[in-house]
């Protein structure tokens, strides 16, 4: 009888442990301590695709996935924001593995040949709007290579520089940055070096511009 006590009293012990662990959790992921912020500089060193308008008062940090359909969404969210005066706007290439998303290397050097060649964020706007078309296809650089032609952009020399070092070496800096951080995903915002979710993005922006949500 006096074993079975024992064990009892370790059970409730035990359950007691687990139920003050889950509350601490809980409670860290409830401060506002636990959200990340990094030095703008760290942010924005070695950034190249980069829109701002005037004297900047915030500066909007998105680390983007081409293959990432939540990525589309808050693209098309946060645009407004693109000539919205005060606002620098950053994106940095987080491809994620290819298990996630099989393309998502290959659209992210896609989006910066285009950058290269003068047609970075024409290019990126429309991998997100074909997401679904050039997804779905065998070989994405042949569509690639389609939209850059559209955009007036020579297809051929577009392909020749899509294996370039110099391309590998730009997007690779991008996730290193994105692994030094430790991101677990995209898109990952950041607003004046402080991470945001990304649907509540815009209100943060127009919140510290003094605007009325």
């Amino acid at each position: 009888m006096t074993n079975d006590w024992k064990l009892i009293l370790k059970v409730i012990g035990g359950s007691a442990l687990l139920l003050f662990v889950v509350i601490f959790g809980l409670s860290k992921m409830a401060s506002p301590d636990s959200t990340l912020k990094v030095d703008e500089k760290v942010l924005l060193d070695g950034a190249r695709f980069i829109k701002e308008n005037g004297e900047i008062k915030v500066t909007v940090v998105n680390f983007s996935d081409m293959q990432c359909p939540a990525c589309k969404a808050a693209d098309i969210q946060t645009r407004e924001l693109f000539s919205k005066p005060g606002v620098k706007i950053v994106t940095r290439l987080f491809p994620l593995p290819a298990n996630l998303h099989p393309y998502a290397l290959i659209s992210a050097k896609a989006v910066e040949t285009a950058r290269i060649l003068g047609k970075g964020w024409e290019m990126m706007t429309l991998l997100y709007e074909k997401q679904t078309e050039w997804s779905a296809v065998d070989k994405p650089e042949e569509k690639f290579a389609e939209y850059v032609k559209s955009l007036g952009l020579d297809e051929k020399i577009f392909l020749e520089m899509l294996g370039s070092k110099e391309v590998k070496d730009n997007v690779q800096r991008d996730a290193d940055l994105a692994a030094s951080l430790r991101l677990s995903g995209t898109p990952t915002f950041f607003v004046n070096g402080e991470q945001v979710g990304a649907p509540f993005v815009v209100g943060k922006v127009k919140e510290l511009l003094g605007e009325k949500p």
